[in-house]
């Protein structure tokens, strides 16, 4: 079976935040059934509870709370759905809709090309995303779009290649997606003992719920005030989620995402299994092939680890290795393998290079927790593999302009042909720094071709506020064992007017490679 999910969300009384007199309102859509794709029965229905369940269990209330797990047939079943979810939306309150199900893209396909295939099992149909867009449009106020399907990135131009539009840029609705443009979103089922498939759930979904619900201590929240924003779920997203890269329009936001009381952390704390997973940052390496990681274990749970390789773009789940945490067993010996007593926990996780023969490349490791009723990932990572050497060929692509006040972000991707750590810099017409995108960040598969690594700006500057417009360059760093390389800078023009930007300046090319960090730090 090909494990791949699709999932069309949009929040429930999250991202944005309401005001005392805003009214919420809601519409979950999973569809598992399909005419000419995969099943993916019963992921999108579990998704859609368990989603429904998370953002019901906050602060925010809904005066319409739509739920339909078993899918929609054609674009005017959908369309009839959103128009009594959100009958008598006025322009202060706040939509949600969540729709999982497959989605389409090619890379070389037109921007507007993506589409979703709408299926109740028994009728199908392709709805695109111009459609999708000019449907949110008739609802007043704000809306929040959580897009959780393959591919579903392209929608706002997002772990794609440069130049690919944003077709939600400058509207009113922010959208939240499970992976890149050219990704595929994963999900797990499995069997009961009676051989029918009744569990399982995208791994998108489930790292979502973990961090706005008690079952996982309210994990996005970073600073613990109650609120989630979108940055704060994005950075939780992108920590505790390996097997695909969420994508987030608009980037770097302040938009509160979700509600809660803080009083309910120390009941969630106690509720949850486990929490505050943290991993060890930066690339490992083959001569050193560890990671560190910590976690806090809540109630005794049995945990164990899996390590998938990628092979030829795509995870190898089917030839995963899968471990039980038995570092407290030595002093329990009849405990069933794997189980842990509540507490603080750190471990060191060793990819065995020489029997496993985990070389360059990237490994999904997660952290799984085994009960009963269920075997869930607590948290996931991507692990990322450079060699001791080599060249990486780092080519540098970046918008040409864009025009922040329009909702415009500045796309910039990194093609490079090993696993490296990249730097992504923003300098000025007089080289200062004004803004650093990345620093020294492992890079992560985004199934591009050629690989690439993406990010996005939005125009401000360290400080948050807006930059002056004008030309800047976008300067790119990658380390490969002890060797800082360089691409060809690239210049970008910022707009705060209307009207053609001047002629391009040259961009300077930097030196394609410094050998050796050490001395390259004496020279500065």
């Amino acid at each position: 079976m090909r494990w791949r999910m699709m999932l069309i969300v949009a929040f429930l009384g999250l991202l944005f935040g309401s005001s005392a007199f805003a009214e919420n309102r809601a519409l979950l859509v999973g569809c598992d059934r399909f005419l000419t794709q995969e099943d993916t029965w019963p992921a999108s229905s579990n998704n859609v509870r368990q989603i429904a369940t998370a953002l019901t269990g906050g602060s925010e209330s809904f005066v319409s709370f739509v739920a339909i797990p078993g899918g929609v047939g054609s674009g005017a079943e959908l369309e009839k759905r959103f128009a009594e979810a959100f009958r008598g939306t006025a322009e202060d309150d706040v939509s949600y809709i969540y729709i999982s199900t497959h989605g389409l893209w090619e890379q070389d396909a037109p921007d507007e090309s993506f589409e979703l295939l709408l299926s109740d099992g028994r009728s199908e149909e392709r709805y695109s995303v111009l459609r999708l867009r000019d449907l949110l449009s008739t609802i007043p106020g704000r809306k929040l779009l959580i897009l959780d399907t393959c591919h579903s990135g392209a929608v706002i131009g997002k772990g794609a290649p440069v130049g690919t539009a944003n077709l939600f840029a400058g509207t009113d609705v922010a959208v939240l997606c499970s992976c890149g443009a050219a990704e595929e979103s994963w999900f797990w089922s499995a069997e009961t003992a009676e051989g029918h498939a009744a569990v399982g759930a995208g791994f998108f979904s489930g790292a979502l719920v973990s961090g706005i619900s008690a079952s996982g201590a309210f994990g996005a929240d970073s600073n613990r005030d109650g609120a989630i924003t979108l940055r704060e779920m994005e950075a939780y997203l992108r920590a505790c989620h390996g097997a695909s890269t969420c994508r987030v329009y608009p980037e770097d936001s302040d938009w509160v995402a979700f509600r809660y009381d803080p009083e309910q952390m120390q009941l969630a704390r106690r509720r949850a299994l486990i929490s505050a997973v943290t991993f060890g940052t930066g690339a490992i390496s083959i001569a050193y092939p560890s990671i560190s990681l910590s976690f806090i274990v809540q109630q005794p749970v049995r945990v164990g680890y899996q390590l998938i390789q990628q092979k030829d773009g795509r995870w190898d789940f089917a030839g995963a290795e899968f471990f039980f945490d038995d570092a407290e067993l030595a002093d329990h010996p009849d405990m069933p393998r794997g189980l842990l007593g509540p507490g603080y926990k750190e471990r060191q996780i060793t990819l065995h290079t020489e029997d496993e023969d985990y070389g360059e490349g990237y490994v999904l490791l997660q952290i799984l927790t085994v009960t009963d009723s269920a075997v869930s990932v607590a948290a996931s990572t991507v692990l990322c593999v450079p060699p001791a050497q080599g060249d990486p060929g780092l080519r540098l692509r970046a918008c040409r302009g864009f025009h922040p006040a329009l909702g415009e972000e500045c796309a910039i991707s990194v093609a490079h042909g090993l696993p490296c750590e990249l730097t992504v810099t923003v300098l000025d017409d007089a080289e200062r720094m004004v803004r650093r995108l990345m620093t020294r960040d492992p890079s992560r598969p985004e199934q591009l071709s050629p690989e690439a690594t993406t990010c996005y700006w939005n125009g401000t500057l360290s400080d948050g506020t807006p930059a002056p417009e004008g030309f800047y360059t976008i300067r790119v760093s990658a380390m490969v064992g002890d060797t800082l390389w360089y691409a060809e800078d690239a210049k970008v023009w910022l707009s705060r007017e209307s009207g053609p930007p001047p002629a391009f300046p040259h961009a300077s090319p930097f030196p394609a490679r410094v050998t050796g960090l050490f001395e390259r730090l004496k020279e500065q």
